[in-house]
């Protein structure tokens, strides 16, 4: 059990009676409070317990989240028997999380807690809550579907259901993302969250089938559970993620309650739908962070183990070279200072360990581009790929670091050889617009899916069978660093580009740095 979290249970268990009167005191502003006092066929104080009961989800499990449900169950029934308006009713749900994490922020106030245990501890509550007031609308579904047929008899009690009916659609509009879909998938209604979120209009979303929110992160067997399970008349939970109008994507906490007829043949279903692309996007930001640490933590390791045999070649190199008459040993220089570069990519490796001071001077990109076209020259022609350029800046001077520049660009140029197994072409330009320095890699290869572009630069996530997914996050964190920008595009068996942007330096800000 995470320590952290059983303390926030504890803290919650522990104010659960200052809990309950807080929240008692915010609803009897329009509630009857006589519904939050024991009663002598119900004993319990109901809603205490239901704090506690919150608390102690985030301690055991199970019978936490039954003693919740027990307590939605209590309160459903009191609701209906004192017929309250479905949308005043809601309002317990609603206060609850504002309540607790009211109460949180004093008593955790200077606690180290880790960001990844309050998160949990947020989801924790909000799916317990979730599920209480689930468990409580079904009381309200109930007294509809009595209701139902009574409409035939009366004319006043018609009047009073279509009151409640308006009522508890009042409340779902103003708390959730809320849509009505029919059976063959269509939308018949969305409110203005829905449209809000999905950048749609009314206008334009009612008659479309949901597949227009189709994102392409989730496979089509996804989607057929999902529709399996509703003509089943069963509910479904769970998080997807949707595509607006305008392109961007988003997740939401989904819960899909069918409505079936007489039959039993699903004719529509609601959509309930909660907002949690900020809490995902904090999820997968902390993944990375931990990714990022353990790279750190390899890189601290196998530093030493690299640096030695490099040494030893190097040394090796040198002797073979002054053993020689003339002392010209060919190629020499190029592997002496090749295995210099080796030990500077070591050194940079460990920046995810330990960072340090890099020295920045003016370069040249175009040099840098040509020394990188010329070692891999070589290897393209090998496997068939012709390299071509196109040089148009006539300024093309960055502030930076030489040796890191050239690691970026072998990585990009590499890369780009290897996504033309059968041979190809690699254009590589270099231009200048207003005070940026642009440098364009494409090839006409393989290409890549949305989903792997948006995965570039993910520790240890490759495309490639030998691959080890270091490659481009050292890259993407170098052009970080030189305060420069990176952009991919791509279309499977369409070809990469892969754009380079650097701030280009003036002479004037050479000065300025040196000074």
């Amino acid at each position: 059990m995470n320590e952290q979290l059983e303390y926030i249970g504890n803290k919650i268990k522990q104010g659960s009676h200052f809990l309950a009167q807080k929240l008692s005191n915010i609803l009897t502003v329009e509630i009857d409070p006589s519904l939050f006092i024991p009663f002598e066929d119900q004993p319990i104080d109901w809603l205490e317990l239901y704090f506690q009961s919150i608390g102690d989800s985030l301690c055991s499990g199970e019978i936490a989240e039954r003693n919740i449900l027990l307590c939605a169950d209590i309160f459903g029934r009191r609701a209906v028997d004192s017929e309250i308006p479905p949308d005043k009713s809601m309002d317990l749900f609603v206060h609850s999380r504002t309540v607790i994490l009211d109460f949180l922020l004093i008593e955790i106030d200077g606690i180290k807690l880790s960001t990844k245990t309050i998160l949990l501890a947020t989801k924790t509550i909000n799916q317990l809550i979730d599920k209480a007031s689930s468990a409580f609308i079904s009381h309200y579904q109930k007294s509809l579907s009595i209701a139902k047929y009574a409409l035939a008899e009366s004319s006043e009690d018609l009047k009073i259901t279509l009151k409640e009916l308006n009522d508890l659609k009042n409340a779902l509009n103003e708390t959730t993302i809320f849509a009505i879909t029919d059976k063959n998938d269509n939308i018949t209604y969305a409110n203005d969250k829905f449209c809000d979120i999905t950048k749609y209009t009314k206008e334009e979303i009612i008659g479309q089938n949901h597949n227009v929110l189709f994102s392409g992160y989730h496979p089509e067997e996804f989607f057929e559970k999902v529709r399996e399970t509703i003509r089943q008349g069963k509910v479904w939970k769970g998080e997807i993620m949707n595509k607006a109008k305008d392109g961007t994507t988003y997740w939401v906490d989904s819960t899909l309650i069918p409505f079936s007829d007489r039959n039993g043949e699903t004719y529509q279903h609601i959509s309930i739908q909660n907002d949690i692309t900020e809490q995902k996007f904090t999820e997968e930001l902390l993944q990375k962070t931990e990714k990022l640490s353990l790279v750190g933590e390899l890189a601290a390791g196998i530093a030493h183990e690299i640096r030695n045999p490099l040494t030893t070649i190097k040394g090796f190199v040198q002797l073979l070279s002054q053993a020689l008459e003339n002392g010209d040993l060919p190629y020499s220089s190029i592997i002496l200072g090749e295995i210099d570069r080796i030990n500077f990519i070591v050194s940079e490796f460990m920046v995810f360990a330990k960072p340090h001071t890099i020295y920045y001077n003016k370069c040249n990109v175009s040099e840098i581009l040509y020394s990188v076209i010329s070692l891999l020259g070589a290897e393209a022609s090998l496997k068939n790929v012709r390299i071509t350029n196109r040089f148009l800046s006539e300024n093309p001077y960055i502030f930076g670091e030489k040796n890191q520049l050239k690691q970026v660009f072998l990585n990009m140029l590499k890369n780009a050889i290897e996504a033309l197994p059968d041979g190809g072409n690699i254009q590589i330009s270099l231009s200048s617009e207003e005070q940026d320095i642009q440098v364009l890699i494409a090839d006409d290869g393989i290409g890549m899916s949305l989903d792997q572009i948006q995965k570039l630069g993910e520790p240890f996530y490759t495309t490639k069978e030998t691959g080890t997914g270091l490659g481009l996050m050292v890259s993407y964190k170098i052009i970080q660093n030189h305060k420069g920008s990176i952009h991919v595009k791509s279309n499977v068996d369409g070809g990469t580009t892969f754009t380079i942007v650097f701030p280009m330096l003036a002479e004037k800000d050479h000065a300025e740095n040196i000074q």
